[in-house]
């Protein structure tokens, strides 16, 4: 990014990016409110109805890298127009889907313009943020993601409620994504780099179809046997995309006037390396939630709309986490935000496996533990990646770190579903079964702290912005 580019982004008001933040994250609560009217419309199966959500994941996963690269060659004003753009397009594909493939398609695009909106507006507050301020400045965008959260359940509900139809969700978006983008055409100023650099063609495509095709390998692995044959193609397709991806950045290590897709300095930093391991167990803990309706449903018998309510305490523990963990990484440091968080997890879990009968218990527990990962994943591994990566390659290192706690989110549905089928009595899930669940949330906790305190910080490799 050039001097003049980094002022006129600088001079772009926090509020403006906090309000694209808000605007883009409300896909991922409306969705699950939405997805039986989805079904009903297209006649879907189990499998249909997963894909709604899945390919929404696989787009993340694959886009956001790709948007980070692209931003730091390009410029940040010119790839934030396209992102809107993007979530535009996919969202009119969307509301006028006539059927499930052009549905399909349509969110997969909006996928890529969602892919670097939470990254871009991460960068540009380290950016603007002093060493010992970074924790707050980062974490808002956190606090923002999580009341997006809050409303988008309620927001989606309404307008069900009132037109009987999904559709209306993707229409309503329509005229917000258009101010968005007309408001980011003249407040972010020009877009300029220091250099003509070269896009990373190769790299981009070898790695993105490592990740896609091991995204979809993972994805099917929930099937069991069933896609044996698709799920081993998928994996060895990855591993020779991988390795050509490795290759290939490895030799365009001292190149001049291409920017590889991945720094491998990044890449060989043990501290890297931990930072995104951390990312992708924090992604775990996330998709903990999903089942939490189906418990709360199966258990005490509460219907499904109103066991998705007990959803609101978890995520309004998420956002006063996201605001804990800012001031915590400020005054004490990220290894023991992120000790704190992991234990603050472990141990709510842990009364949780104790307590699994009584549900005003469980929603204090499923609160506190919200908080335990809002302060986990709101700021201090993006404060590590950050900082680790210095000024020239941040968005890279953020948006590798991203991408991870999208596959991290993507793996552990596997894991928890497995526990939770060990302790079936019958055929059925009971208390059981999801004490299963959670004593893997513990495991998963008592792994972060081990991996946290094994970072092997030193002044070398923490840069200086």
């Amino acid at each position: 990014m050039s001097t003049r580019e980094r002022r006129s982004i600088l001079s772009t008001p926090i509020w403006f990016f906090m309000v694209i933040v808000f605007i883009t994250q409300l896909d991922g609560g409306a969705v699950p409110t939405m997805l039986p009217s989805i079904t009903r419309t297209f006649g879907l199966t189990t499998m249909g109805s997963s894909w709604v959500v899945g390919l929404y994941t696989l787009g993340l996963v694959v886009g956001t890298p790709i948007t980070s690269n692209l931003s730091d060659a390009h410029g940040t004003r010119k790839v934030f127009l396209w992102e809107l753009a993007f979530w535009f397009l996919g969202c009119l594909m969307t509301a006028v889907s006539p059927n499930y493939a052009i549905m399909l398609l349509g969110r997969f695009i909006q996928s890529l313009g969602d892919s670097g909106i939470m990254v871009l507006s991460m960068n540009v507050l380290l950016q603007r943020a002093r060493r010992n301020n970074q924790g707050r400045k980062v974490s808002t965008v956190g606090i923002i993601a999580g009341l997006s959260a809050m409303v988008s359940p309620v927001l989606s509900g309404m307008l069900l409620g009132i037109t009987h139809g999904w559709r209306a969700y993707y229409f309503m978006m329509l005229p917000f994504l258009t101010i968005l983008f007309i408001l980011a055409w003249f407040m972010m100023g020009d877009s300029q780099t220091d250099r003509d650099w070269k896009t990373d063609y190769l790299g981009l495509g070898s790695f993105s179809i490592a990740l896609a095709l091991l995204m979809v390998a993972i994805t099917f692995l929930q099937y069991g046997t069933t896609y044996l044959a698709l799920i081993i193609g998928c994996l060895l397709v990855a591993v020779v995309a991988g390795a050509v991806f490795l290759v290939h950045e490895r030799n365009l290590g001292d190149a001049k006037d291409t920017m590889p897709f991945l720094p491998i300095r990044l890449l060989k930093l043990p501290s890297y390396g931990l930072t995104l391991l951390l990312g992708t167990l924090g992604g775990m803990f996330f998709s903990l939630f999903v089942y939490i309706p189906t418990y709360v449903h199966s258990v005490f018998g509460l219907p499904v709309r109103s066991a998705g309510m007990v959803m609101v305490g978890v995520g309004l523990g998420s956002v006063v986490g996201s605001w804990l963990g800012g001031l915590l990484v400020d005054k004490f440091g990220y290894r023991t935000t992120l000790v704190f968080s992991s234990s603050l997890i472990g141990l709510m879990a842990l009364v949780i496996t104790l307590t699994l009968h009584n549900l005003q218990i469980f929603m204090v527990l499923s609160f506190l533990m919200g908080v335990g990962m809002g302060s986990m994943m709101s700021s201090p591994l993006q404060v590590i990646a950050g900082r680790l990566a210095g000024p020239e390659n941040r968005m890279q290192a953020i948006g590798g770190l991203s991408a991870c706690k999208k596959i991290g989110t993507t793996i552990a549905p596997l894991l928890f579903a497995s526990a939770i089928e060990l302790g079936k009595v019958g055929g059925q899930a009971g208390l059981t079964s999801y004490r299963n669940m959670f004593l893997v949330v513990i495991v998963i906790a008592l792994v972060n702290i081990g991996l946290t305190y094994c970072i092997p910080f030193s002044q070398k490799e923490v840069a200086d912005d």
